[in-house]
């Protein structure tokens, strides 16, 4: 089992209009891979109350390790980030 962060955020426009991306909600979940932390993280946060335009999945890593994002959109249409770790 590997630890995941799994972050949940809205992309909001700031008062000069350019956008940005919010944390909503961040939750750290055990799992085989990313891509099942993500579900598990869907189950254990309402992501239909925050409608998250993106979530992001990282590989929390040991002393040796680095951490490794991984970016998912929700839903088509939505936007997606490349968080550099």
């Amino acid at each position: 089992m590997n630890n995941y962060r799994v972050s949940f955020y809205k992309d909001l426009c700031n008062s000069d209009g350019h956008s940005f991306k919010c944390l909503q909600r961040q939750i750290e979940v055990q799992s085989v891979g990313p891509s099942q932390a993500l579900v598990l993280a869907e189950r254990l946060v309402d992501n239909e109350r925050l409608n998250a335009d993106c979530v992001e999945v990282m590989h929390l890593a040991g002393h040796d390790e680095f951490e490794h994002p991984a970016c998912y959109t929700p839903a088509p249409g939505k936007h997606a980030w490349n968080r550099v770790a």
